[in-house]
């Protein structure tokens, strides 16, 4: 795993730094991202690749599950860079991303069985408690799928989760204060890991749609 860390690095230092070291010049003297990404720390989803951009550009958040947690003035990191990515960079875009398959919405239902064999009853108790906030998507999605069984409940908590951070946004006075001033636009999109497709929330429609390429 190391040599394949420094054989990355190597290629980096020898290709795309030598590459684009314009590009590096000009950022040692700063940033100027036009979007913040709030995401998942899954090692799938690389908004970087996904949307092709150069260093620079995206001002990136992750935690486990893509959450934007309520309002608080004094508490947490996500809510920090949020902070300094609207009132310090002023970027134009903030953008929701989740994803398929995502272990902290799966997790969401899983049970913890007394009889588990202790290498699977592992201590995710940091987890738990910061999952606590997924709880609303968890719930409406119970709820859309009970008269729906053709639906598939992970998606939909996944997109319900996203829903729900975009909606905490405007617990934010600053970011109602930009989309007021009409500085900022806000983004909720889901990725599928197998398809590479993209998804849109639409808020006229309230679904999501596909990103056409």
């Amino acid at each position: 795993m190391e040599q394949i860390h420094l054989d990355g690095y190597k290629k980096f230092k020898r290709v795309y730094f030598k590459d684009n070291k314009k590009l590096f010049d000009e950022l040692a003297y700063g940033q100027e991202p036009h979007t913040m990404i709030v995401t998942c720390s899954d090692s799938r989803v690389s908004p970087d690749k996904i949307l092709s951009a150069t260093p620079g550009e995206l001002f990136i958040a992750r935690n486990i599950g893509n959450v934007v947690p309520p309002y608080e003035v004094t508490k947490g990191a996500t809510q920090s860079a949020i902070e300094y990515a609207v009132n310090a960079l002023k970027i134009s875009h903030l953008v929701i991303l989740g994803h398929s398959n995502c272990g902290a919405c799966a997790h969401l239902y899983h049970e913890k069985d007394e009889n588990e064999e202790n290498e699977e009853n592992v201590e995710l108790s940091h987890v738990d408690e910061w999952l606590t906030l997924l709880y609303p998507a968890k719930h409406n999605a119970i709820l859309e799928c009970l008269n729906n069984p053709e639906k598939n409940r992970a998606e939909v908590t996944e997109k319900n989760n996203i829903q729900l951070s975009v909606q905490r946004l405007m617990t934010y006075p600053y970011i109602v204060k930009a989309l007021e001033e009409k500085r900022i636009e806000l983004h909720g999109w889901w990725y599928d890991v197998s398809s590479g497709n993209l998804e849109a929330y639409d808020y006229g429609t309230k679904t999501f749609k596909k990103i056409e390429v």
